[in-house]
């Protein structure tokens, strides 16, 4: 059965992925997760694939949870099978992911968009975590990136006082990339995508893993984990035309093989 919630599509070697429920905003139900996380998996499973774009349909990106939608049989297994499973698969792909903020990215949406590696702003979105004013705590991810990306004493204010940052504040925060007119968001995405593709998808991969695992890991274990993904990424084809394209004093031009 085709998704219900979301929509995609694939043009050449970057898959796209449209939230798809834009009279609730985007906001996400279990159901809309698990066609979610399907699709990512598919992602992670398609070597054909070297970008990945999230975004929305309407005036969001996603709002957050649809408290009204979001009713289960075990809610903390739903969450973890949902939200977690879903933020964890986006962190472990190899290939960059980027986030096209259209709108509104709150709550769960502000999770989602964080779990991203790159965050392209209309001017028009507003990000925030919104759930400490409706007595509950982030769930998959805000309180862990947040401080990460900014600093723990701003990251506080911004979780604790349930803040709402314009695209400008956010961008000048260092959360997103870039901030553009919402009629030139496509355009600043494709840009950013074309820059990426123009690189070695195997050794953007072999980053994403080595800036991953730093974060959780002591500083040797971090460099023995690098240079297992250095030694593994020789004898790639991208690698070898590294190579040549130095010996021949020429512009690579990697096939992300």
């Amino acid at each position: 059965m085709s998704p219900q919630h979301i929509r995609t599509r694939r043009d050449g070697a970057v898959a796209t992925i449209v939230l798809h429920r834009p009279e609730k905003l985007n906001a996400f139900t279990f159901p809309m997760l698990a066609e979610l996380n399907d699709t990512v998996d598919a992602v992670a499973a398609d070597a054909g694939v070297r970008a990945l774009v999230l975004t929305g349909a309407g005036r969001a990106f996603s709002a957050g949870d649809d408290l009204a939608g979001m009713g289960g049989s075990d809610p903390p297994a739903d969450i973890r099978g949902g939200h977690h499973r879903l933020v964890k698969a986006l962190r472990a792909l190899r290939i960059p992911v980027v986030a096209a903020l259209n709108g509104f990215a709150l709550g769960a949406g502000f999770d989602l968009a964080l779990a991203c590696d790159f965050r392209v702003a209309a001017t028009e979105a507003e990000l925030g975590d919104v759930r400490v004013p409706r007595a509950m705590c982030s769930m998959s991810g805000a309180a862990y990136w947040l401080p990460r990306m900014i600093g723990v004493a701003r990251a506080t204010e911004i979780l604790l006082l349930g803040e709402r940052l314009t695209a400008t504040r956010a961008g000048e925060l260092g959360l997103v990339t870039e901030v553009v007119p919402a009629n030139q968001l496509d355009r600043a995405v494709a840009d950013l995508v074309a820059r990426l593709l123009a690189l070695p998808t195997g050794a953007l991969g072999a980053q994403k893993a080595c800036l991953e695992f730093g974060l959780a890991h002591p500083f040797d274990e971090a460099l023995e984990h690098e240079m297992a993904e250095l030694i593994a990424g020789f004898g790639r084809e991208d690698w070898l035309e590294a190579i040549r394209a130095f010996v021949e004093k020429r512009p690579p031009r990697f096939s992300g093989r």
